[in-house]
């Protein structure tokens, strides 16, 4: 036989032997992960898909349908594929072990309906001798939905999509929050919702996380409820909430449990353009539960906290309250609100301090500082202000409608101090204002109560009892009502140092 026609018959034979081979090689890979899905241990999942592919060469597979759910029906998933790349077989021949090159979930949609803790269940730990790497995760266009039937709770997030690299189980490290081990990550989604309590819900446009970084757009947390539905709603006082923030931006922020204990730590905390409506219906029965002081309130965390720094920009706070059934409440109001907080902890260390400077009703250039140490039992603080500038006839609708009263004049200048702990409190005040007069309004607003009127005035008008530079000075001290905000027992103190400032003896005492 000629050479030619022996090296043709030759190479014929080896081409039909590498076809024969890669279709018992195809064969034998789509046998291995058929068995492979329909084993014991993966159909504990309930794993069900309408086309399998596979492509041994490039190690692939890829399922189009697919639908899932956890052993406890507590999760649910469907998919519209699920595609495996590059499955390394050296690393699977040599070391038993599985590596892919990328985990690709196309439109999932998972749905979550929690369940009771067992606490007869003890932790166990993964014993397994096989590692599984993914060396890219990525899902696309996926949605979450959780139903909490027994605490009518909701949540969910749609348009998600997640890349995660370098994602290792069982895990190597000793964060037992999570199951796997992981490199960088990026996520993104857009409507998210949460009922955070039975009376109010979180909403936001859009998020974006990444291990260093964090933004939510278009943040809102309201009250599900109108004013009057709610207070409907309501055996005691509960405030109504609508507060919008344009953008919540994070850097530098870790989760995690460190010695079986959760923490959140974070660099900056950014709440850009907050606007926050509180509206307190003062006709209902009062809550006469205990109130923490913030000291109290961070202290008891069930977390360790620490952000460095929180920044507000932009911001406006409204307050009405309503304290009479036929009287419409008006607002107190601040506005161009910048703050910034330092040092926001639990259980760290130094005080926490807090920078606010804002407009009183629009016009009065407002400042406040406030510190306090979260690890002082007693639950101290310290609160310094000034107020300058302030047209007072623009608060009157608010003093209208809460305490029967209008005021005119020029507040110039005001500065205040005030020392506190959980009982009690004491402080001083100064003030400096021009033309200062009290209208005591009657009892239907309608008209003016004259003979209290001159009371107030003969006091407040009298210019006798200011120091060198035009202060009139006042000391004041302040029982705590701790069934009361911090807030309120704040005002407290304002109040009896401005009585105390414009009715007492008017000088600073030696």
């Amino acid at each position: 036989m000629p050479q030619s026609k022996r090296a043709r018959y030759l190479g014929i034979g080896i081409l039909l032997l590498i076809i024969s081979a890669s279709v018992a090689a195809q064969w034998f890979f789509d046998q291995k992960v058929t068995s492979l899905l329909n084993s014991k241990g993966v159909q504990a999942y309930q794993l069900r898909y309408d086309e399998l592919n596979t492509n041994v060469f490039l190690g692939n597979i890829r399922l189009r349908q697919v639908a899932a759910g956890s052993p406890d029906q507590h999760i649910a998933v469907q998919a519209e594929s699920v595609t495996l790349s590059g499955l390394h077989y050296w690393t699977l021949l040599q070391k038993e072990n599985i590596t892919l090159s990328e985990l690709h979930i196309s439109s999932p949609s998972v749905t979550y309906q929690p369940k009771e803790k067992d606490t007869s269940s003890t932790s166990q730990n993964n014993t397994s001798a096989q590692t599984i790497t993914i060396e890219q995760l990525t899902i696309e266009k996926g949605s979450f939905v959780m139903k909490d039937t027994s605490a009518q709770r909701s949540a969910s997030l749609e348009d998600i999509n997640i890349a995660v690299n370098d994602l290792i189980y069982p895990k190597k490290s000793n964060n037992p929050s999570l199951p796997v081990d992981y490199g960088s990550y990026e996520l993104t989604g857009s409507d998210g919702f949460y009922d955070l309590s039975p009376l109010e819900t979180i909403t936001f446009e859009r998020i974006q996380l990444n291990p260093t970084e964090g933004k939510l757009q278009q943040f809102t947390l309201r009250t599900k409820y109108g004013k009057k539905a709610l207070s409907q709603q309501l055996a005691k006082e509960h405030d109504h909430y609508n507060l919008g923030i344009k953008n919540i931006v994070l850097t530098n922020w870790d989760v995690g449990t460190s010695k079986d204990l959760p923490y959140f730590h974070l660099g900056t905390l950014q709440l850009e353009q907050p606007v926050f409506d509180v509206y307190r219906d003062k006709l209902l029965p009062d809550d006469t539960s205990h109130k923490k002081l913030y000291n109290q309130a961070l202290r008891d965390l069930p977390l360790a906290l620490q952000v460095d720094s929180v920044r507000i920009s932009d911001g406006t706070i409204t307050y009405e309250e309503r304290v009479k059934r036929d009287i419409e409440p008006e607002s107190l109001l601040f506005t161009q609100l910048d703050a910034t907080v330092q040092n926001l902890h639990s259980w760290g260390e130094g005080e926490v301090t807090a920078h606010i400077n804002a407009k009183l009703m629009d016009n009065g250039p407002f400042r406040l500082d406030w510190s306090f140490d979260p690890r002082n039992k007693a639950n101290t603080f310290l609160v310094k202000g000034e107020l300058s500038q302030f047209q007072s006839a623009s608060i009157n609708p608010f003093l209208k409608s809460n305490l029967s009263a209008e005021v005119q004049g020029t507040v110039q200048q005001l500065y205040f101090t005030i020392s506190g702990n959980e009982l009690e409190s004491k402080g001083d005040m100064k003030m400096k204002y021009d033309n200062f007069e009290f209208t005591v309004l009657k009892k239907n607003r309608l008209g003016v109560n004259k003979v209290l009127t001159a009371v107030v005035n003969l006091f407040t008008k009298d210019g006798n009892k200011t120091d060198e530079d035009g202060f009139r000075h006042g000391d004041f001290e302040v029982e705590r009502k701790q069934d009361k905000s911090f807030f309120n027992y704040l005002w407290l103190n304002l109040q009896e140092g401005l009585v105390d400032t414009m009715t007492g003896r008017g000088k600073k005492r030696d």
